[in-house]
């Protein structure tokens, strides 16, 4: 598939999933295990993994909605302090919905290269020149940052493993954190300058824009029924 047809259909898979309609979350669900029985091999580790860097996010929605959404409440005798069972309903959708849209993150960039993945950004922010936006230095700064956060995330290691050293102190914290940004900035200024090249993106054959039409219309239906 064109990279900017993953990149397209991703987004329509994105948008109606914000929607956080149990329809839109099955129906993923589905695409994404057909996708798996077609034979395109999911990195379940590197999800994972991305998931849990997520954890403290999907707690906070949770105890947010749990606690603050009006309604039934589950713990009758617990009374204006127990979570309400809507509040529930909303927080489990919403904690799925951000899971499946890193699912899919997770999928994109394991089946497509960083020179794709940015020549696609590149060949969509076209239109955007009307309003004065370089599309080639909006290509150029996101092949920077995907190229800088192997290093820095081995900067963040070593980091945590000298905080660990140190113990769990509030101080030890504000220097690990400081430690960490002087590190990025000195190697920001020390690295040498290397040529990049950022691949030109042909036009997407005309057959493959039904797959994301067939999304839309897919989603769509189901917002229709509102389900």
């Amino acid at each position: 598939m064109h990279p900017v047809i993953k990149v397209v259909s991703f987004l329509v898979i994105a948008l109606f999933l914000t929607r956080a309609r149990l329809y839109g979350i099955a129906l993923t669900l589905i695409l994404l295990a057909s996708l798996y029985i077609s034979g395109i091999q999911f990195n379940l580790h590197s999800t994972w993994r991305m998931l849990r860097r997520m954890r403290w996010l999907f707690i906070s929605i949770l105890v947010t909605y749990l606690w603050f959404t009006p309604g039934v409440p589950l713990i009758p005798l617990l009374e204006e302090y127990s979570p309400t069972a809507e509040g529930a309903a909303g927080g489990v959708l919403r904690v799925a919905t951000l899971s499946l849209i890193v699912i899919q993150v997770g999928l994109l960039l394991q089946t497509t290269s960083r020179e794709e993945l940015v020549g696609a950004i590149r060949w969509l922010a076209a239109p955007l020149g009307i309003v004065g936006l370089d599309r080639n230095r909006l290509a150029l700064r996101i092949m920077l940052i995907l190229d800088s956060v192997d290093e820095v995330q081995i900067l963040l290691q070593k980091q945590m493993l000298e905080f660990s050293a140190k113990g769990k102190k509030i101080s030890r914290i504000a220097q690990s954190v400081g430690g960490l940004f002087q590190a990025v900035v000195s190697r920001a200024e020390t690295a040498p300058l290397c040529p990049i090249t950022i691949t030109e993106q042909e036009w997407p054959p005309f057959h493959q824009w039904l797959y994301p039409a067939f999304l839309v219309l897919l989603f769509s239906w189901g917002s229709c029924l509102n389900i």
